[in-house]
């Protein structure tokens, strides 16, 4: 008698899924998100695998602001869902308003992956990395986002504002706490936090932090990274040389990462300088600039060691090429100050273009000459 009445029940949902479907849209339409909550679970009670009333019922539970909730019905949706590239961004949403940033980043990355041209999420996910002083991994993501951008302009405006503006310990450390406190053992905002200490000066509880980001994900290039610069910059010799141990010592991926990465060979040189082996220093600070031919402060570096070597010419040539880059950056950085770029004009866009180019970035640079061809 039971499995007969479930029966029934079960072939009476499907008959209304439609209908129930329909009016909890209606209702969230409405802002009105209980009664489709009410709805939608009764029918999953009986259709479980109903992808659109899951997602409908997330949507419900994310309006009502119950985001664990929200998150829960989000991720059950399957990649073959047709709702499953939106579930992501819902997913993402979620995360953000439970403070997990980690989830948050992994499901906007994946979104991105299915809509690159999706100009919200990319932001959302830039300012995600801002907040956890990631400017490099934050330019790369616009950077990719110009090849596939309608309007280049948003793309463009953040790519100076972070080169020019970034984000400032004193103003980030209350986010990140609150963050930490809500969502804590997060690697990425727990080394983020030890980098705003750092930068304020409160080593212990900087080198409290960092450590712990090591310990809870030690094979993350960036944690790494920023731990060597940290302990290196505290005259903590031996330690940063702990962690720029031999790639081998890293697994597969992390030493292709390693040795790819300029700031490795940057970080090494600096410690090298500092052991007074000048020869092997200049070999990585030479990587590094190979690795990354405009960035300034490497080949100032570069200059200070031929210059301790006494080789004066090679110095200079150094020295003269990063006094010719720090004058189109200074360039840029006036231009940006002086809030132009809210409203630029052909002759702002040509300019910027021609420093942009200077520095090597010559993707922006085209983008701001297509900008400037539109304004005639």
């Amino acid at each position: 008698m039971v499995a007969l009445t479930n029966h029934l029940l079960n072939r009476h949902a499907l008959g209304q899924a439609d209908k129930i479907l329909k009016q909890a849209e209606i209702s969230l339409a409405k802002r009105q998100p209980g009664p489709a909550i009410n709805e939608l679970k009764w029918l999953l009670k009986y259709d479980s695998e109903n992808e659109k009333a899951i997602f409908l019922l997330g949507q419900g539970y994310y309006d009502s602001k119950e985001y664990s909730a929200a998150l829960k019905q989000f991720s059950r949706i399957s990649k073959g869902s047709q709702y499953y590239g939106p579930s992501l961004l819902n997913v993402a949403k979620s995360c953000l308003q439970t403070a997990q940033m980690e989830q948050a980043e992994e499901a906007l990355e994946n979104y991105l992956v299915l809509y690159p041209s999706a100009l919200s999420a990319r932001i959302e996910l830039q300012w995600l990395y801002f907040n956890q002083f990631r400017i490099r991994e934050a330019k790369h993501l616009l950077r990719q986002g110009l090849l596939h951008a309608e309007n280049p302009y948003p793309l463009l405006y953040h790519l100076l504002h972070l080169e020019f503006k970034p984000p400032i310990a004193q103003e980030s450390i209350r986010l990140l706490q609150r963050i930490n406190q809500d969502a804590p053992d997060q690697s990425s905002v727990l080394m983020a936090l030890g980098y705003c200490h750092w930068k304020l000066g409160k080593t212990d509880q900087a080198i409290a932090l960092i450590e712990e980001s090591l310990s809870t994900e030690p094979f993350r290039v960036e944690s790494i990274l920023i731990a060597a610069d940290f302990y290196l910059e505290l005259g903590e010799k031996e330690k940063c040389a702990a962690l720029l141990k031999p790639p081998q010592s890293y697994p597969a991926e992390i030493q292709e990462l390693l040795q790819q990465d300029d700031r490795w060979h940057w970080i090494q040189s600096r410690l090298l300088f500092q052991n007074h082996l000048q020869n092997e220093s200049l070999k990585e600070i030479q990587t590094a600039i190979e690795l990354k031919p405009f960035e300034i402060k490497y080949l100032q570096y570069c200059g200070t060691i031929f210059q301790a070597m006494g080789q004066l010419e090679k110095a200079r040539q150094f020295f003269n090429r990063a006094k010719t880059l720090s004058l189109s950056h200074r360039e840029l950085y006036k231009i940006v100050s002086s809030g132009v770029l809210k409203q630029p004009t052909k002759t702002d866009c040509l300019r910027i273009s021609q420093y942009c180019e200077n520095l090597g970035n010559i993707d922006q640079g085209r983008e701001w000459q297509k900008i400037a061809a539109a304004l005639q």
